[in-house]
């Protein structure tokens, strides 16, 4: 048996599983649309390994051949989520693929705003809703297929009174 770890589209929730240790990715995604309650004609979920990368012409993603002990797999229909990130007046936007965690996610938006990270150890990622994008939240779950797009905020977390 293998433990396993779903997140799923729009949804925060994770679930803790067990398969089979010969489960494929066929298997993974029947129990995550079972765990999740997705409608039998809800249209074609991809299942992305946590981490995962998207390439240029948005249409690969890598998927790993056998299911992997304790892995986060995150289902979704965006092939990848496109983020606008605004800092200090200035928005740049960003693509990821829906297992992105906030870490990496964090990582990508400090690099492009050219912050050190000696320098980004009080800033944090916010939703729109002022939701905190943790280190290990997947950006897939903030995002429903219509759009396949969030608005993130890279902000502070100390609060300056003055």
């Amino acid at each position: 048996m293998k433990k396993v770890y779903l997140h799923g589209e729009n949804n925060r929730d994770v679930k803790e599983i067990e398969v089979a240790a010969n489960a494929d990715h066929n298997l993974l995604l029947e129990l995550f649309k079972r765990e999740f309650q997705i409608a039998e004609h809800a249209g074609d979920y991809v299942l992305y390994l946590q981490e995962d990368e998207i390439f240029p012409d948005g249409t690969e993603v890598k998927v790993e051949v056998e299911i992997i002990h304790r892995g986060h797999y995150h289902a979704h229909r965006c092939k990848e989520i496109k983020a606008e990130v605004t800092y200090n007046g200035q928005t740049e936007e960003f693509k990821f693929a829906p297992a992105a965690t906030g870490n990496k996610v964090l990582k990508t938006v400090l690099s492009k705003f050219k912050i050190a990270p000696a320098d980004a150890t009080d800033l944090l990622l916010k939703v729109n809703d002022e939701t905190i994008l943790t280190a290990t939240d997947h950006i897939g779950s903030f995002v429903g297929h219509h759009d396949c797009k969030v608005c993130l905020l890279l902000v502070s977390d100390k609060l300056i009174q003055g």
